[in-house]
């Protein structure tokens, strides 16, 4: 396996339901979180067989994953690495989010140092906001006070990879107080920033009280202009806007964070990862699968020695580089036309050729290629670009800050 590889392992359970959340996750009690982690080792162990090669990322998503006991915790993390081959200077991560991590300060620091012993070295708190009430309206357990507090104990313990998530565009929240809310988070100056607009999801407490009148959505208009007031700010305290949500430290005053996701750098440059537990998703050498969402049925696969994969697909040629350009141009560097040709090529090293491969692909020149593939979209994209909102060179395509207010516009060009 010479492409970079990821491993990804859900844990779909929460104190409860956030306001806002559309994600598979849901409350359970302890005993059903043990027979879930013992499911999920007897998966790793399954996958280990299948899927050979490095891992260079780990990432514990959710759900809640801190809400799980690290005795749990641990056991997993060895299964991972004795059925994986884990690098030695992976990036580890999981989701811990304020409030689950411990109520008094020594059983958030017996959490944390367990985590660093089991070699978990980046931390992604879902903060969302610094404002109590505003928190207290997105169905958040935590404080801002515990935000801090969480935070300063696990600089204390040495955890130098920080991610802090930030929610804007909440219903009755004005752009000052989005950017209020940024500005506290850059005091805690962590190495990663997420930040995404809220949106109302359907089958969400939130979408049905849009429904019934009691909130209403914030505009567009004020949604994008909290939006690029965020980049400026972020962008003037030393934070790299790497990606359309995305934001890295820089350090020394380079032109590239060290601190940059690893892990979801994986997702939007079309490489592989491995999903494990309920509901993953995994993409593994142009194939995707997704597993059974089902917890019933994710337990009655593992007993019977079955991954618990409900759907697969192989990409075609066009669904690889179509992806490709799709993810890609959520980064600030952009799809280049090198990349968007290993995709396409990649549906040849499998043998799939339901999109009907170009003869000859692989003896054109990637630009050749890329346009030869979208052709039909050439004359929109170059639209775009003579309006300031994409940039054609002879590397590739990128979006400007403009042009991400229609990303979805244009990268639909490529679907």
């Amino acid at each position: 396996m010479d492409r970079k590889t990821g491993l990804y392992i859900h844990f779909p359970f929460c104190v409860k339901k956030c306001n806002y959340c559309a994600f598979l996750s849901f409350n359970a009690d302890e005993s059903v979180r043990r027979d879930y982690a013992n499911a999920l080792m007897h998966e790793i162990e399954l996958a280990g067989r299948r899927f050979s090669g490095q891992i260079s990322t780990v990432y514990f998503g959710g759900g809640t994953p801190s809400i799980m006991d690290v005795s749990l915790m641990s056991l997993i993390m060895k299964a991972i690495r004795r059925n994986f081959d884990v690098l030695p200077d992976a990036e580890i991560t999981i989701e811990a989010n304020p409030g689950t991590l411990g109520i008094k300060d020594r059983v958030v620091r017996a959490k944390l140092i367990a985590y660093r012993s089991m070699g978990i070295n980046r931390l992604s708190m879902g903060v969302q906001s610094m404002d109590n009430v505003r928190l207290h309206m997105l169905g958040r357990i935590h404080t801002a006070e515990n935000v801090v507090r969480d935070v300063n104990i696990a600089r204390e313990l040495g955890f130098d990879n920080i991610n802090l998530d930030l929610i804007f565009s909440v219903p009755g929240e004005s752009t000052e107080d989005a950017l209020e809310d940024a500005r506290k988070i850059i005091d805690l100056r962590p190495e990663h920033i997420s930040c995404y607009s809220l949106q109302l999801e359907e089958g969400t407490p939130f979408y049905e009280m849009a429904e019934q009148g009691m909130i209403s959505e914030v505009p567009d208009e004020e949604d994008r202009e909290t939006y690029h007031r965020i980049i400026e700010l972020l962008r003037g305290s030393g934070y790299e806007h790497y990606e359309i949500s995305n934001f890295a430290r820089l350090e020394d005053g380079s032109g590239r964070s060290p601190y940059r996701s690893q892990h979801n750098s994986l997702y939007w440059s079309l490489d592989n990862y491995i999903g494990l537990g309920l509901g993953a998703s995994g993409f593994m050498d142009g194939v995707r699968y997704r597993n059974t969402d089902d917890m019933e049925e994710y337990f009655r696969n593992l007993a019977e020695d079955q991954l618990p994969v409900m759907e697969e697909k192989i990409n075609s040629a066009f669904d690889n580089i179509s992806e490709a350009v799709f993810t890609g141009l959520r980064r600030r560097e952009g799809i280049t036309y090198e990349e968007a040709k290993a995709a396409y090529l990649l549906a040849s090293e499998q043998g799939s050729t339901a999109s009907g491969v170009i003869a000859g692909a692989e003896d054109m020149s990637a630009d050749e290629l890329f346009w030869k593939v979208f052709a039909e979209s050439r004359e929109e994209t170059e639209e775009y670009a003579a309006q300031g909102l994409l940039v054609i060179d002879e590397e590739g395509l990128r979006l400007t800050e403009k042009g991400v207010d229609i990303s979805n516009g244009i990268m639909s060009l490529f679907v």
